[in-house]
């Protein structure tokens, strides 16, 4: 497993701990077990992350943001700040909503 995947995968287990806490066990695990790419324990930790890291931490944060984009996004910082320019927030032209897509 390489170094980058690793940093991930603890990175993904971090926000998930904090998920856990703001918004309970259940819940949490219920999001996170939508997230293709990513398997995890029922303590919350990753064990497994395959296919493009970053596209799977995208598909994470798209799993939360919609409980509550401003308490997801402060407490998902870390995650948001390790991928850094990988991801840019765009508005779709007939809705006011946020979609967080990959930068090709």
């Amino acid at each position: 497993m390489s170094d980058s995947v690793q940093l991930y995968q603890k990175l993904l287990t971090d926000a998930i701990h904090k998920q856990m806490t703001i918004l309970g066990p259940q819940i949490t695990l219920l999001k996170v077990r939508n997230v293709t790419g990513l398997t995890v324990t029922d303590d919350g930790t990753v064990a497994t992350l395959y296919g493009n890291p970053e596209v799977v931490v995208t598909r994470f944060l798209e799993e939360f943001r919609e409980l509550s984009s401003p308490l997801v996004k402060k407490t998902m910082q870390p995650l948001l700040s390790a991928i850094g320019p990988s991801i840019t927030q765009t508005t779709t032209p007939n809705e006011n909503k946020q979609v967080v897509q990959p930068v090709k």
